[in-house]
């Protein structure tokens, strides 16, 4: 059969021009160089016949054609891959691979290090790569993250998923704050200064939808709320697992908020086609087995369903 030249490390370097637009960021993506990326776009363009991609004022753009190539060339790669790694079975004990998995701050600290631990124990040969929230999404898509560990708000309704754990969101401030009640109302909670996340979290609509709006006093990193609280005057509001995580725990004192607000929950999402794939129904189960070793609460569909109306739900 005659492709005419075209092979697999072409439909790779399409769909990476697809997402990137930009010849010098496919070029770091794929650890090629750029005039390498650039031999290959003016190759394509000679296949196909057509530009691919025009310059549209400082940025390139697809020409009609490349949009109706991208699905196509994403869903040929998907395909490569399950194919790829496909195996009879999947000898945890011989395998050779690299985990990719996405994970909010939090979640990291709550599980990657009980992951590792195990994966050492159980699986030499297999590598773990973790992923910012932040890593672009059309990794996923492209079947390019095995795994995503993140809120169940943030997770996508069209792939597979299921909730993880669940936290209880808690009002933390410096232990030597004996002025701050044990039980607080809201008139008290609003009236104190606050530490923020610099990442949106769901307590934070939450609390806008019963109008309750926190004076700001500082935004710092979200696993560095607990440390940032110890010693000032100030309040943080965090999910109850992150006390455990804290450099100096008994420098925090814990009380309740006013009135229960939704729980945090966690889950972990798959792509579609990965959904046999004996290597990461072994991952998934290593998380579950994880999470339980690690005493979290867990979560379930009644808890994910709560969820389902945050406003960053993802279709």
């Amino acid at each position: 059969m005659n492709f005419q030249g075209f092979d697999v490390r072409h439909l790779t370097i399409l769909d990476t021009l697809f997402t990137e637009l930009h010849v010098g960021r496919a070029a770091q993506r794929l650890n090629l160089s750029q005039p390498a990326i650039s031999n290959s776009l003016a190759w394509l363009r000679r296949h196909f016949g057509d530009p691919l991609l025009v310059r549209g004022g400082r940025t390139l753009r697809l020409t009609p054609f490349a949009e109706r190539l991208r699905e196509p060339v994403r869903r040929l790669l998907l395909d490569f891959r399950t194919v790829a790694l496909d195996r009879p079975g999947f000898d945890v004990g011989t395998a050779t691979r690299r985990f990719r998995i996405t994970l909010s701050e939090y979640c990291a600290a709550m599980i990657v290090p009980g992951l590792v631990r195990r994966m050492a124990e159980i699986a030499p040969g297999i590598d773990l790569e973790c992923r910012p929230i932040s890593s672009n999404t059309d990794e996923f898509e492209r079947g390019e993250i095995d795994l995503l560990i993140l809120p169940w708000y943030v997770l996508h309704r069209h792939h597979r998923r299921e909730p993880l754990f669940r936290d209880e969101w808690v009002c933390v401030t410096s232990a030597d704050r004996a002025d701050v009640p044990d039980e607080l109302t809201w008139e008290e909670y609003t009236a104190g200064r606050h530490i923020l996340p610099d990442t949106q979290q769901s307590v934070g609509w939450e609390l806008e939808a019963i109008g309750v709006r926190r004076q700001v006093a500082a935004i710092v990193p979200h696993l560095l709320l607990p440390g940032a609280v110890a010693g000032t005057p100030l309040l943080a509001t965090i999910p109850r697992g992150m006390i455990r995580r804290a450099p100096r725990p008994a420098d925090l004192r814990v009380r309740p908020l006013p009135a229960p607000i939704g729980a945090h929950v966690i889950g972990m999402q798959w792509h579609h086609d990965a959904d046999g794939e004996p290597a990461t129904s072994w991952l998934r189960a290593l998380v579950r087995e994880v999470v339980n070793g690690e005493g979290l609460e867990p979560a379930d569909p009644i808890d994910a369903s709560l969820n389902e109306n945050d406003p960053d739900q993802q279709t």
